[in-house]
C-alpha cells in the first residue's frame, strides 16, 4: 500500500483502527523510520497512535487538515524530523509536557492560537516557537 500525509493527515483516513495505523506506519517507513511501531487507539478525530520508536515511547495525534502533535520519551529529534518530511511543513513549537515527554506541535494555521494558550501555564515547560509557517 503506498500512502503519504494525504491520505490520512490532510483528508480523513478509514475509520477502521488496523487501516488507519497501516496507512500512518506505512508512511513512515517509507521514510526509511525503521524501528517504528504504532498502533491506532481512536480511529476518529482526533486520532491517536501509541507505539515506540526504537527505545522511544511515542504518542501522535491528529485532526486532519489542522493540527499534529507528537509526545516522544525521551526526547527523538530524528522522529519529530521525520514528522516534518512526512507533512511537508515544521513544527510551530515544542515544549516538555509534566510527563517529562518532549512534545512537538504542528498547526497548518501557523499556531498562533495555541502559542497563546500555552503562554505561562505550568503543564509547558519551556516552550519555544519554532515557526509561525
Amino acid at each position: 500500500m503506498t500512502t503519504t500525509a494525504l491520505t490520512w493527515f490532510y483528508k480523513n483516513p478509514e475509520k477502521k483502527a488496523y487501516e488507519v495505523a497501516e496507512r500512518v506506519r506505512t508512511t513512515f517507513w517509507d521514510e526509511r523510520l525503521t524501528g517504528l511501531w504504532v498502533d491506532c487507539v481512536n480511529a476518529e478525530p482526533p486520532y491517536r497512535m501509541k507505539g515506540h520508536h526504537n527505545e522511544t515511547q511515542i504518542e501522535m495525534e491528529w485532526v486532519p487538515g489542522k493540527y499534529f502533535k507528537l509526545h516522544t520519551l525521551p526526547t527523538d529529534q530524528a522522529m519529530a524530523d521525520a514528522v516534518s518530511r512526512v507533512l511537508k511543513f515544521k513544527p510551530a513549537l515544542r515544549y516538555r509536557n509534566a510527563d517529562g515527554a518532549m512534545v512537538w506541535e504542528w498547526h497548518t494555521e501557523g499556531g498562533e492560537k495555541r502559542w497563546q494558550e500555552i503562554q505561562g501555564k505550568p503543564l509547558y515547560h519551556a516552550p519555544v516557537r519554532l515557526s509561525k509557517r
